[in-house]
């Protein structure tokens, strides 16, 4: 998730317990910050078999890849600068990137990438962190989301309900999240903490197509392969209408 421990020359403000990609995990920490449960996060098992990708209820409203830190994944971290500094419509299409200042937060931040953009805002509760966090300054979200005791509360409360006994705050960990949106006009972008922006991608989606269509798995089979043969990944979907609601 890093390639730098929270030091006073570190990035980060703070480290909490990285978080284990079950979905069960993921989506008890977003109901708790009052998404609604006609969202829900779901495995993705397959990114080539039509039967398997046929069973994950739809639309898809973004997806979340964990992938595992390798020299492929921080050469193309640092090459988005340009990237980012291309993307001349950034500002038009309302995106809200949040650069990660939590140490092994990844799996936090992916998670509001995807709920605080576009289409999933709808499924956000008023009066709730997350609205709070959707509505303040870009310039006031970073100490929003570093000072606040009661996501600290929540996010620790799903940290320690995974299947497996979670590692020290303090510990560097390989594996790291990132998020892909698709934007109201079709475009498709990598949302990642821990790179200088989001990254709008050269790829995009049809009116009709949504997160789990060819160009959206595209986009994740060219993570895929910057892996430097290590297939230690794992995806997951953020799918609506499931026929449960709060």
């Amino acid at each position: 998730m890093t390639d730098a421990m929270t030091t006073a020359t570190s990035p980060y403000a703070k480290c909490f317990i990285p978080l284990e990609s079950d979905p069960s995990v993921l989506n008890d920490l977003m109901y708790d910050l009052r998404v609604s449960k006609s969202l829900a996060l779901v495995d993705v098992v397959s990114i080539e078999d039509p039967a398997l990708l046929g069973v994950i209820p739809r639309p898809a409203l973004a997806l979340i890849l964990v992938l595992p830190t390798s020299d492929g994944y921080e050469r193309h971290r640092r090459s988005t600068k340009k990237m980012v500094e291309g993307a001349g419509d950034l500002k038009t299409e309302a995106i809200i990137w949040l650069r990660q200042t939590i140490d092994n937060a990844c799996g936090l931040y992916a998670i509001l990438h995807a709920i605080c953009n576009f289409e999933s805002t709808g499924y956000i509760r008023p009066d709730s962190f997350l609205s709070k966090l959707c509505t303040c300054s870009a310039g006031n979200r970073e100490a929003l989301l570093n000072d606040s005791v009661d996501l600290e509360t929540m996010y620790t409360k799903a940290a320690v309900r995974g299947s497996t006994l979670p590692p020290p705050a303090e510990d560097e960990v390989d594996l790291h999240y990132i998020c892909f949106l698709r934007s109201p006009n079709g475009s498709i972008y990598e949302m990642d903490g821990d790179a200088i922006g989001p990254v709008k991608t050269d790829l995009s989606l049809k009116h009709n197509e949504d997160l789990l269509d060819a160009s959206a798995l595209e986009c994740v089979k060219r993570c895929i392969a910057r892996g430097d043969a290590d297939m230690n990944f794992s995806l997951l979907a953020l799918v609506a209408n499931l026929g449960d609601s709060d």
